[in-house]
């Protein structure tokens, strides 16, 4: 797992692997803020220039997303046909849904 953040309570880390059709999984934990997702944005850069047909993100244990990991979100979105966040916390669920990024951004359970 990728470990993003030197700050105690602000950790980030994530794993990157495939899902069972061979898409890109990532999975998230912590917090996804202005500090970590240019890092993120950075570690998957190159699985995004493959030009996948979609992209996973398990968001199941992410505690905490500001806007600049909707602004990312939102970007993989444009780069990538399909863009799946599995079960991410409501708060984030509702920021997408309010926003209007639910056409773009499809969420699992």
């Amino acid at each position: 797992m990728g470990e993003l953040g030197e700050q105690p309570g602000a950790r980030f880390a994530f794993e990157l692997s495939q899902g069972e059709d061979g898409s890109p999984l990532v999975k998230l934990r912590g917090e996804l803020d202005m500090n970590t997702a240019p890092q993120l944005d950075s570690a998957l850069a190159p699985v995004i220039a493959k030009g996948p047909n979609r992209l996973v993100v398990d968001a199941s244990k992410l505690e905490f997303a500001d806007s600049s990991a909707i602004a990312l979100l939102v970007r993989w979105a444009n780069l990538v046909p399909q863009v799946e966040i599995h079960q991410p916390p409501e708060l984030l669920r509702h920021v997408i849904a309010r926003m209007g990024l639910s056409g773009r951004l499809r969420i699992s359970p």
